[in-house]
């Protein structure tokens, strides 16, 4: 009986979809956003290499605004994201906020998990992109987080092995991710006419199947 066989081991598991309903909420997000884009009102935050993104992360004015919990927004990302699971399970928006990119900006390699202990933790990170258009607007870019021991062994060709990953995306699209996998948006060229704008938010996970947070 012949024993040989090649298996993957450890995969890093990245879920993707599309949001059919995605027209009703462009309808509802990009014109405020775009109201807000001109009045200039956001920075970029502390900490962020990016030299001229606009954001609104963490400003909760603004987010509570747009992704409240009466929003068809953040209905439908529940409803989607929830379809990922493979048991019943009970979730909830820790963080969320959008991202505005039309003048060649960048986003530099991060992660989402939380610097500070006393913050819910981010379990799984997702990124919506309501406004994408693949010929002109680059998707985001996903890193092994292995790479640096793979350099101490060898990677055969047949195993088609690659330490990024840019997803194929179309607009509408919703990827989630663990929230430890280190990402970025490469540096593109200005688009003024049509805008790469994603809606990014963090999961906290409260059950799953008969597991919860409370240990009952």
């Amino acid at each position: 009986m012949n024993r040989d066989y090649k298996k993957l081991l450890f995969p890093i598991h990245i879920f993707q979809t599309n949001i059919r309903e995605n027209s009703i909420l462009k309808d509802e997000l990009i014109p405020k956003i775009e109201k807000i884009y001109r009045k200039k009102s956001s920075l970029i935050p502390e900490g962020w290499e990016t030299d001229k993104l606009h954001t609104s992360f963490d400003i909760e004015s603004i987010n509570s605004d747009l992704f409240g919990e009466n929003s068809k927004a953040t209905q439908y990302y529940i409803e989607y994201v929830s379809k990922f699971f493979d048991k019943p399970s009970k979730l909830e928006i820790i963080d969320i906020w959008y991202n505005y990119y039309v003048d060649g900006e960048y986003q530099e390699i991060h992660n989402h998990i939380s610097g500070n202990i006393f913050q819910k933790a981010s379990h799984f990170s997702c990124i919506h992109y309501l406004k994408f258009n693949p010929e002109i607007h680059l998707p985001t870019t996903f890193l092994d987080p292995l790479e640096s021991l793979r350099h101490h062994s060898l990677e055969m060709e047949s195993n088609h092995y690659g330490p990024k990953y840019h997803p194929g995306v179309r607009e509408g699209d919703l990827i989630m991710f663990p929230s430890y996998l280190e990402h970025f948006v490469r540096k593109s060229q200005p688009t003024p006419k049509d805008p790469r704008i994603t809606v990014a938010f963090n999961l906290h996970i409260l059950e799953y199947g008969e597991y919860s947070q409370d240990g009952s």
